[in-house]
């Protein structure tokens, strides 16, 4: 697809979230789609299924209550290269243990798409003509979209791990902001000694955009259970783990979504890891109907993690994190 073209495409979505009249609260069926690309490389490669047992760092964003009864400190940075380049994804996390049987971290997530065209046409006071009056680039402007994110573990006394996550939202799209707050909670649950079991409830209390422009969005919640097994080789100095997400949104998604249910769309997500002597993992997944695959690297403190996931239409997505825990 030619990057012009999507480009345009991105800027138009952008564009239409805020040249929209002032009015009520709408619903912003993109408003938060941001929101939705998934922290760490490790995820990726694996589809994206991680609520179950996200890795610590990466626990403020897809479940909080994997904070629980974490007695360190991590850190992970991530960088991502979406649709060959066209849109970048950083991602920045910090978590340690806090008194009182507590963990708690934050994350920042910032998304940047550049040289979007604003067009018109070279003699505005003339009709449009193939030939002496065509469209034309005037400028090119960006879209930034900013989330900060706080979060807090605990283990409870029945054996749940429950968490919650407030985010602070930040857009800009050319001359136009917009600002909001949000909240999420997570449950997570260790079923024997290799099976746990997550499930987070995004956007609960319904997160608000409010535009510069006097258009308000409303990011309506979304679902997300899963499941997680992991077991040792022994004869082969390996574990496996397997994975599965189910991604549940109270709207309607057109082609985007896989399963439809009435007002509910589901998106499923797995993957699985081998990984060798806790050092080398080998991971592969599948995220709605895009494959995923990746790979990681652990020396001492410091994990490496890559992933790719390829899309028909939008081409090649890339992404590398490193974490350090002490």
């Amino acid at each position: 697809m030619n990057r012009l073209y999507v480009a345009a495409l991105i800027g138009m979505m952008s564009f239409g979230a805020v040249s929209a009249h002032a009015g009520p609260i709408v619903i912003g069926r993109y408003a938060g789609e941001f929101l939705a690309l998934g922290a760490g490389a490790r995820a990726l490669a694996m589809g994206g299924a991680s609520v179950a047992s996200p890795t610590r760092a990466s626990a403020v964003y897809y479940n909080p209550a994997g904070l629980a009864g974490f007695v360190g400190s991590e850190a992970e940075f991530m960088h991502a290269s979406q649709f060959e380049n066209l849109y970048t994804y950083d991602y920045l996390s910090y978590v340690q243990k806090l008194p009182n049987g507590l963990a708690g971290g934050i994350t920042a997530l910032y998304t940047r798409v550049g040289d979007i065209p604003i067009t018109r046409l070279e003699d505005p006071n003339a009709p449009l003509n193939d030939t002496d009056n065509r469209v034309v680039v005037s400028k090119t402007t960006s879209d930034n979209e900013l989330a900060l994110m706080a979060g807090l573990g605990k283990q409870a006394e029945n054996g749940w791990r429950m968490g919650g996550t407030a985010k602070l939202l930040c857009k800009t799209v050319a001359s136009e902001s917009a600002y909001g707050l949000g909240f999420d909670v997570g449950v997570g649950r260790t079923l024997g000694q290799s099976f746990d079991i997550g499930a987070t409830a995004h956007d609960i209390t319904t997160s608000i955009l409010a535009w510069s422009t006097g258009r308000t969005e409303a990011i309506a919640p979304s679902i997300v259970v899963g499941g997680a097994w992991g077991a040792s080789i022994p004869s082969l100095n390996a574990r496996v783990t397997v994975a599965a997400d189910l991604d549940g949104h109270f709207e309607t998604r057109g082609a985007a979504e896989q399963v439809s249910a009435g007002p509910l769309s589901v998106q499923p997500r797995g993957g699985v890891e081998y990984e060798i002597a806790r050092t080398v993992a080998l991971r592969g997944g599948v995220n709605g109907s895009n494959w995923t695959a990746g790979a990681g690297l652990k020396l001492a403190m410091v994990r490496v993690n890559a992933a790719f996931q390829d899309h028909p239409d939008l081409g090649l997505t890339n992404r590398v994190s490193v974490a350090v825990n002490w």
